[in-house]
């Protein structure tokens, strides 16, 4: 029985539909093996009208796996990076990738030559597998990093009807002198390959989050971590291959796996891959496809309830929806709810935790509206600062323990032994508190990321691309209140004194446009304010908390 004053819980198997298994203790490409002996002729993926069965999946993976081991020389631990929407190539090259030992290294496709260069060489990666759309950016880092080894696919290599493909991935193929093709190598490889026998333990991807710092940090996932999100989300909420599951949340993030595709290929069943959101082409395959899963953040939802087709539909077909990456307005979940009879349930993940394989989730059996749920496969406590447990309805920092929690960040020990306790416990940098009924609500974060659509930002890398522009003195950035994307980007900016007399419209979209070249476009601002201090401690700290609320006045 969990102690009711204070506040420390552990999960309960009784608050899901089944209980946990164990989890397997097997390399996690096994997911898709397994389930390619169970039901070959099953659908797996479905994009943009293409469907492939489990078995074609399973044999496309062979072959990659076997032209990264033996035409591209790639090793067990060896780090392989992909570049790419969500699409069936994506999921090929990620089983590949873990058929051959080595470790995924997914990029965000919204990455400017800047970023990926970082990420690429703090991995130290040789081979990346990516949509040809990005190749002027890869072609650029390449002379700045160790890549050797490019291979391009196009988005139609893979699509049943190309009128679905979203214009930003639609152009026609290239052909490049220092390229591989992605098909080509498929069509000369015969699959025959012998996994890699990876342990639980072993490294199986990096996945990289912002860090405070302004550098992002790659979060070593073992294969342990990867089954922690998939076989105890089949069994809790009760997945069956007669699931299917829209993938909206993006594979360059922990959600594009967990939230709910490997789970969801683990149970059997069927992963309608969203290669760009559209909030028609959505509706569509809902209905088309009998979508029974969505994990998607809010503005998913607001904007297929704002678009005029979405009344017309019933969604029989849907059985599970969760809002994540961002907290949930109430006029959300009462909208959905009302418009579709579902609840819009809750939760709150960390790369850290492979998202949900250490989480806080509404659960089936255990639901509260307003809470953002209760602890999922891991035990969570609520701490002060100095690390002691607080009461019950006190707010303090968040923290996890459990399976799920990663092995720490990538050749930076000073900061894994900052988050990762030697106990087990991760500091989540969050705060919130926990009710008598051991229901968890989110208040605020301790750490300065801005989260905008589901993404982290960290302030001090967008404040050090405005600083690079020529007029500016100081900025400083803070996270406001967006009714649409939870929290949109706001920056303070003081110019330097022989820029003051330039007009200010004119430096504002200057600075803009300075951004949209080094920045991903989510970490680009929406609002600019010129001021003429920031505000700062005795210290010289910047003073966030003044600014956010001097905003929100």
């Amino acid at each position: 029985m969990a102690d009711k004053s204070i506040s420390h819980v552990k999960f309960n198997p009784e608050w899901g539909l089944n209980p946990p298994t164990p989890l397997p203790q097997q390399p996690a490409y096994t997911i898709l093996t397994n389930s390619a002996r169970k039901w070959p002729q099953r659908t797996a993926l479905i994009c943009c009208g293409r469907m492939i069965s489990y078995e074609e999946l399973n044999s496309l993976s062979d072959k990659l796996a076997q032209v990264l081991v033996q035409v591209f020389g790639v090793e067990r631990g060896n780090r392989v990076a992909t570049m790419m929407p969500n699409c069936i190539q994506h999921t090929i090259a990620f089983f590949a990738i873990l058929k051959a030992g080595a470790v995924a290294v997914p990029c965000n496709v919204m990455y400017k030559p800047r970023e990926l260069t970082y990420q690429i060489n703090d991995a130290e990666v040789k081979t990346i597998i990516a949509l040809d759309t990005f190749y002027p950016i890869i072609s650029e880092v390449k002379k700045a990093t160790m890549l050797e080894n490019i291979i391009l696919t196009n988005m139609k290599d893979f699509v049943g009807n190309e009128e679905e493909i979203p214009d930003r991935f639609r152009n026609d193929p290239i052909n490049p002198p220092d390229i591989h093709k992605f098909t080509q190598l498929l069509s000369e490889s015969d699959g025959n390959i012998d996994y890699v026998l990876t342990d639980v333990e072993d490294l199986a991807m990096l996945l990289y989050t912002a860090g405070t710092t302004g550098l992002s940090k790659g979060v070593i996932e073992a294969n342990r971590n990867i089954w922690a999100c998939t076989s105890p989300t089949v069994d809790v909420y009760g997945l069956t291959e007669q699931d299917v599951n829209l993938q909206v949340m993006p594979m360059f993030h922990c959600s594009g796996y967990c939230l709910a595709q490997l789970p969801t290929l683990f149970a059997g069943g069927t992963v309608v891959h969203v290669p760009l959101f559209n909030p028609k082409s959505c509706i569509q395959w809902i209905v088309e496809y009998g979508v029974s899963i969505i994990f998607a953040p809010p503005t998913f939802y607001v904007a297929l309830m704002n678009e005029p087709e979405f009344k017309q539909y019933k969604y029989s077909s849907l059985r599970i929806t969760f809002s994540v990456g961002a907290p949930q307005p109430e006029p959300v979940r009462f909208g959905w709810e009302e418009a579709t009879g579902l609840k819009l349930l809750d939760g709150y993940g960390m790369t850290e935790t492979m998202c949900q394989g250490a989480s806080v989730l509404s659960l089936p059996n255990k639901y509260r509206p307003g809470a953002i749920g209760s602890a999922f496969n891991c035990e969570i406590k609520i701490v002060d600062d100095n690390g002691e447990i607080v009461p019950r309805g006190t707010i303090g920092e968040i923290m996890f323990k459990g399976v799920g929690v990663a092995k720490g960040y990538w050749k930076k020990p000073e900061e894994t032994a900052k988050a990762f306790l030697s106990d087990g416990w991760l500091h989540s940098g969050d705060a919130g508190y926990m009710d008598e009924d051991d229901f968890i609500y989110f208040v605020d974060r301790y750490k300065d990321l801005i989260v905008t659509s589901g993404y982290n930002v960290a302030p001090a890398e967008v404040e050090a691309t405005i600083m690079s522009h020529p007029s500016v003195k100081e900025a400083a950035v803070v996270g406001v209140p967006d009714k649409y994307k939870g929290e949109a980007i706001k920056a303070f900016i003081s110019l330097r004194e022989e820029c003051k007399r330039k007009d200010i419209k004119s430096l504002k979209e200057s600075i803009l446009e300075h951004c949209k070249r080094d920045l991903a476009t989510f970490k680009v601002p929406k609002f600019i304010e010129i001021v003429d201090e920031i505000p700062k401690s005795s210290i010289g700290k910047i003073l966030r908390r003044k600014l956010r609320t001097e905003t929100e006045r």
